[in-house]
C-alpha cells in the first residue's frame, strides 16, 4: 500500500536501511512559503473559488532525491507558542517518494479541489488540481492561527524534534529554533509566495513572479540542480 493508514510501522525512519536513511536535511527541503496572500483572484491559492488571507497560506516541501522520506509525525509550526495562537500540522502515516511534492495549506474555510489529507489522514492521491502534489490542509478554524506578513517563521520538523529547516521572515521577537544552514533567511513580501529557485542544493529564496495568473504555485516546485535525479 503506497501510504498505509495506522499500519504498525517498526523501522525507525532513520535506522540503516530504513526509509529515511539520510539526514533530514539532505533528503526533504522546504520549496514554498506563502505567508503574504495577495489581494483578489492571485490570492486563491488553494483554487476554491476565493481568496482568504488565512486560508489560502501554505507551506510547501520536496524530495528532491531519489530515496523516499517516511513523514510520519513531521511537524510543521510558526513562532507562536502552542497556546498563542501557534500554527501547528503534524503529518499522518505517509511517505513522500522521491521527486515528490506535499503542500500544507493553512486551510481556514477552503474547499480545497482534488485529493486531500489531513493531520488524521494522508490523502488518497496526489492532486491534479495540484500539479500531482499531495495536498494536506492543516483544518484551522481560527482565525488568529496564521502566519505573520511582517515577521515569523516556518519550522520543519522530524518525529523526534529535530529541526530540518527553519524560514524566517522579518524581524522576530523570538529567536528561531535553528542556525547555520539550518535557518534560511527568506525575502520580504507584502502579495505573493517565496520560492526556491532550484530544488536542490544551491536554490536561494525569491519573491515569486506571476505564473498561471497567481502570484504562487502550490504543488509546483522549483526545478531541480543541475545533475539532480529529483524533479
Amino acid at each position: 500500500m503506497r501510504n498505509p493508514v495506522g499500519s504498525l510501522v517498526i523501522l525507525s525512519c532513520f535506522a540503516p536501511g530504513a526509509l529515511g536513511q539520510e539526514s533530514p536535511a539532505e533528503t526533504v527541503r522546504i520549496t514554498e512559503v506563502l505567508y503574504a496572500v495577495p489581494k483578489g483572484s492571485e490570492g486563491d491559492a488553494a483554487r476554491d473559488g476565493s481568496r482568504h488571507a488565512t486560508g489560502d497560506e501554505f507551506v510547501e516541501i520536496h524530495n528532491p532525491t531519489d530515496a523516499p522520506v517516511r513523514l510520519a509525525g513531521w511537524t510543521i509550526t510558526d513562532r507562536n507558542a502552542p497556546d498563542a495562537g501557534q500554527f501547528l500540522f503534524v503529518f499522518p502515516e505517509f511517505t513522500l517518494g522521491p521527486g515528490e511534492t506535499a503542500v500544507v495549506f493553512n486551510g481556514m474555510e477552503q474547499t480545497i479541489p482534488g485529493p486531500v489529507g489531513a493531520a488524521e489522514q494522508a490523502p488518497a492521491s496526489p492532486n491534479e488540481q495540484f500539479d500531482k502534489a499531495w495536498v494536506f490542509t492543516a483544518g484551522n478554524t481560527s482565525s488568529t492561527v496564521a502566519l505573520s506578513n511582517t515577521a515569523d517563521w516556518v519550522c520543519l520538523r522530524t518525529a523526534s524534534g529535530e529541526v530540518v529547516e527553519c524560514l524566517v521572515w522579518g524581524e522576530p521577537d523570538e529567536t528561531p529554533p535553528a542556525s547555520g544552514e539550518k535557518l534560511v533567511k527568506l525575502p520580504r513580501t507584502s502579495a505573493a509566495s517565496v520560492q526556491r529557485t532550484l530544488a536542490g542544493p544551491g536554490g536561494v529564496f525569491e519573491v515569486h513572479p506571476v505564473a498561471e495568473g497567481l502570484r504562487c504555485s502550490p504543488g509546483k516546485p522549483p526545478p531541480p540542480a543541475a545533475g539532480s535525479s529529483g524533479g
